[in-house]
């Protein structure tokens, strides 16, 4: 069994599939459009994204959306897209990635249970928290 997080959003997709390709250093492995479904759609709203798969570290996968047109979302919430690592390079690497037009809620940083955690909220509204443990 395996979870995977599916993100909406109102007409931004294609943005966001890069945004998260590039902060995981990921690959676009499905992405269809509305426009090539049998569903009817808008003209302006053919060329948007129904599903995309970005794949990074190894089996994760995020699924992103556009809502059909005309759906209201909401990126307020009481959930959080955790991500756990053991480079701590690579993890300043991707918060720092995540963070560019965002807002740091919890700078990264060495924590009391001894990793290397921090949170924030990219530009996107999607909350995210890093946690780095360190292989001895």
């Amino acid at each position: 069994m395996k979870l995977n997080p599916y993100l909406h959003f109102a007409g931004n997709a294609e943005e966001v599939v890069n945004f998260y390709k590039n902060a995981f250093d990921g690959e676009v492995t499905a992405l269809n459009r509305y426009g090539d479904s049998p569903m009817p759609s808008d003209d302006d709203w053919k060329q948007k994204i129904m599903h995309a798969r970005v794949l990074f570290g190894g089996d994760n996968i995020i699924m992103i959306s556009d809502t059909r047109k005309g759906e209201l979302i909401s990126v307020h919430g009481n959930i959080q897209l955790s991500i756990g690592l053991e480079d701590e390079a690579k993890t300043h690497d991707i918060f720092n990635k995540l963070a560019e037009g965002g807002k740091v809620t919890m700078p990264l940083a060495k924590q009391f249970w001894g990793d290397m955690f921090g949170m924030l909220q990219d530009k996107f509204g999607v909350s995210w928290m890093l946690n780095c443990t360190e292989k001895k």
